[in-house]
């Protein structure tokens, strides 16, 4: 049986200091340029009006450049993404179509068959982030998808990354081979009592049970 490939590609891309253009002033394009300033983008803003929630964003300096006026060709240039969040769906296709005929990747807020790029429903735990998309096609599965997640991750995932990124030098140490030293670390995820430790805040013992069931002893 062949099993058709999925239409997208999922990636996590590093938007820090990129240009990112989002044309809306509405509630969409507030969360949109909410999630887009989180991750570091440099944001660029067309819009004639403002929800009061932009409004404030741009009177903290979120939003690096404000273009108060509908939406011209020229919003384009430099922009590395773009997010179509008006409530003109014909608005929308056109900077669609414009951003793919430059080679940019657009979002477009009211069409996911327009889109190049779906923004995903993420959980952060610490440095752990999980992301969740069902390509435009439910955002209510989405939503109940990302709420037990959760649910099911709590923040001593974010916990345990950094104690493993803590033990990591030592773990190399006493592990140089790659496959050894995944198979040491999955052991101890399977175990499930250093997360239980960390769920109810008892990291020093959580770090010298990791240590000791990863044979660190002698790796210092």
């Amino acid at each position: 049986m062949t099993v058709a490939a999925a239409p997208y590609f999922p990636m996590f891309t590093d938007l820090a200091g990129r240009v990112c253009l989002v044309v809306g002033g509405g509630r969409i394009a507030e969360g949109r340029t909410r999630l887009l300033a989180a991750h570091g983008a440099v944001l660029r803003l067309v819009t004639p009006e403002l929800s009061q929630g932009l409004t404030d964003m741009v009177a903290r300096g979120d939003v690096a450049e404000l273009r108060r006026r509908p939406f011209a060709p020229k919003d384009l240039d430099g922009v590395f993404l773009a997010l179509a969040a008006t409530n003109y769906r014909e608005t929308n296709a056109e900077i669609a179509e414009l951003a793919r005929a430059r080679g940019i990747l657009c979002n477009v807020a009211d069409d996911p068959e327009a889109c190049d790029v779906h923004i995903p429903a993420l959980v952060h735990r610490g440095d752990l982030t999980l992301a969740v998309s069902t390509g435009g096609a439910s955002p209510a599965v989405t939503a109940g998808v990302r709420r037990q997640l959760e649910e099911l991750f709590g923040p001593e995932w974010g916990e345990l990354l950094r104690l493993l990124g803590d033990l990591r030098a030592d773990t190399k140490r006493r592990y140089p081979q790659p496959a050894l030293r995944a198979a040491a670390v999955r052991d101890l995820l399977d175990d499930g009592r250093v997360l239980t430790l960390l769920r109810d805040g008892a990291t020093a013992d959580a770090y010298r049970y990791a240590r000791a069931t990863l044979d660190l002893e002698g790796a210092v």
